[in-house]
């Protein structure tokens, strides 16, 4: 039996994160990878013959440290960065465009409403504000929920968490803002992913992740396109999404780290209560010191863990831990450049083509879309967030083609009527109709299209019940509750098995600071000496550790 000191299983950004930062430390590690390439969501896809991508759009929220500290630049990861980094179209033509010159970008809302113009960044800083005086680090195990109440110095600081977990996205835009269109465009961020409207409580507490992310790093407030808290603003990584955990693997390797694909695991090894290696579907079994997951924990813990290693009573919990996914995901190949209705200029022409875009107008078009999918039934309002990565990048596309890839939400995984088999190519054609409208030329320009269910993306990236952020990022799934209430610290029942996966603290998409905490917690472990054997590991790699 081959032995290791770490085995990641699940070669996802956030596996390959922790990877990253164990093999930097000296420990022999291994990665583990059921598909045929590494990267999960951000993994590379070729929609199309010639036509490459990633299930993923943006790397908005992929955080610089990990970068620097992985040298990922080095291994060949660089980007662009479109001007403007996202726009939002309305119905009427009008569109608002976050342009990387603020006051360009203010000017744009002011078109909307002058009071909004000051009124919604006076909202983000009031967010920030909070979210400093929190004192909750995104690169730590969070506190628990009576030491994050005790650090509520003021009435004001009770309001704010009261409505940020207790009221609805709708209720707080309402109270600060009074232009329907920009109160759209912050209620999108807040429903990102998740299986929820605009008058669903807790749905502003999205709107902190990023001011908590800042407030980590113990940023000064002011305006950095970098940090934005609005998603995309770091650029787009050239090559496609899969540039970035491409560019991870070849890190790893050059640590002294092994990735191997198509190598499944289908049980975890466990000795007495300590996890102590892997069998792989194929009957090889491989050995390690410690064992981290990057899966979904109910993957983990309900399907490659056995029964009697977990009591009931915690298996019973991961058990009614819900997911709820609801993504649809819509590849376009196109002829020619999308020209969005709202484009006055061939600079907007340009621009809007080449940046992320999001449909979603109004507050009753995103409830409309939470009442069809609480009720079983696709959004006839669908809300997306889309991006045509070849404007930027034309080596995605063969010469003069573009990719377009949308990610489309309130697509329930579980129908009322029917099933995805019969109802998938149905959506995407409505999809496209709705797209249509806001990009008028974008029919004429379909040269091939392809669709994924919510279905098709568990089955293909294993993504229970196509919840992408392994149990949607609302209160009650939060801080010490993620992924269970006393399990927020990366570590298990198991001794020597770690959660490294989104379904940690602090959840998020492309971040990769879930595996960088999990990593972290156990080199702590491995330092303080838990047992002789971890000191014996961590001695052997790193001698004055």
């Amino acid at each position: 039996m081959r032995q290791y000191d770490a085995i990641v299983i699940g070669g996802g950004h956030n596996g390959l994160t922790a990877a990253g930062y164990l093999a930097r430390e000296g420990l022999r590690v291994l990665v583990l990878e059921r598909r045929a390439v590494v990267g999960g969501p951000c993994s590379l896809l070729e929609y199309f013959p010639g036509y490459r991508g990633a299930f993923s759009n943006s790397p908005g929220s992929f955080e610089p440290k990990i970068m620097r500290d992985l040298r990922l630049q080095e291994f060949g990861l660089t980007f662009v960065r479109p001007d403007p980094y996202v726009i939002h179209p309305f119905p009427d033509g009008r569109c608002f465009a976050a342009w990387r010159d603020r006051d360009r970008m203010l000017e744009h809302l002011a078109g909307f409403s002058a009071h909004d113009a000051g009124a919604y960044q006076d909202l983000l800083d009031d967010l920030q504000a909070f979210a400093t005086r929190l004192r909750v680090s995104l690169f730590a195990p969070p506190p628990s929920l009576r030491e994050l109440v005790s650090r509520l110095d003021t009435p004001q600081d009770e309001e704010m968490l009261a409505k940020l977990v207790f009221g609805s996205v709708k209720e707080l835009v309402d109270e600060r803002l009074e232009s329907d269109e920009v109160k759209a465009v912050l209620a999108m961020l807040s429903l990102m992913s998740s299986l929820a409207g605009p008058h669903t409580p807790g749905t502003p507490l999205m709107l902190l992740h990023r001011p908590l992310a800042l407030a980590s790093r113990g940023l000064e407030q002011g305006y950095d396109p970098a940090v934005l808290p609005l998603r995309g603003s770091t650029g787009l990584p050239c090559g496609g999404m899969g540039s970035i955990t491409q560019a991870m693997s070849r890190s790893i390797q050059a640590l002294g780290g092994e990735i191997r694909t198509k190598a499944p695991v289908a049980k975890v090894r466990v000795a007495g209560n300590r996890a102590v290696g892997v069998v792989l579907a194929t009957g090889e079994e491989l050995g390690a010191t410690v064992i981290l997951s990057n899966l979904n924990p109910k993957t983990t813990f309900l399907d490659i863990i056995e029964p009697h290693c977990l009591s009931g009573d915690f298996r019973d919990r991961v058990r009614r831990l819900p997911m709820q996914g609801n993504q649809f995901k819509l590849g376009l190949a196109l002829d020619g450049l999308p020209r969005f209705a709202a484009a006055r200029t061939d600079e907007e022409v340009l621009g809007f083509a080449g940046c992320q875009f999001r449909i979603g107008p109004s507050m009753d078009y995103m409830e409309s879309a939470w009442d069809d999918a609480k009720r079983g039934r696709w959004a006839r309002t669908p809300m997306m967030w889309g991006l045509t990565p070849s404007v930027m990048d034309p080596s995605l596309a063969p010469p003069g083609k573009h990719l377009m890839s949308i990610n489309i939400y309130h697509a329930p995984y579980r129908l009322s009527d029917g099933d995805w088999r019969e109802e998938r190519d149905r959506f995407g054609r409505h999809c496209i109709d709705v797209l249509s409208s806001y990009i008028p030329n974008l029919k004429d320009l379909i040269a091939q299209y392809r669709v994924w269910s919510p279905k098709d993306l568990e089955d293909e990236l294993g993504l229970v019940e196509a919840n992408i952020t392994h149990g949607d990022m609302v209160p009650s799934n939060m801080f010490a509750m993620r992924p269970l209430a006393g399990w927020s610290d990366y570590r298990t029942p198991l001794q020597g098995l770690y959660l490294c996966g989104v379904g940690t603290w602090p959840g998020g998409y492309v971040s990769g600071i879930p595996g960088h905490n999990a990593a972290q917690q156990v080199l702590r472990d491995l330092r303080e000496g838990l047992d002789q054997v971890h000191r014996r590991v961590i001695g052997e790699r790193r001698p004055g550790l």
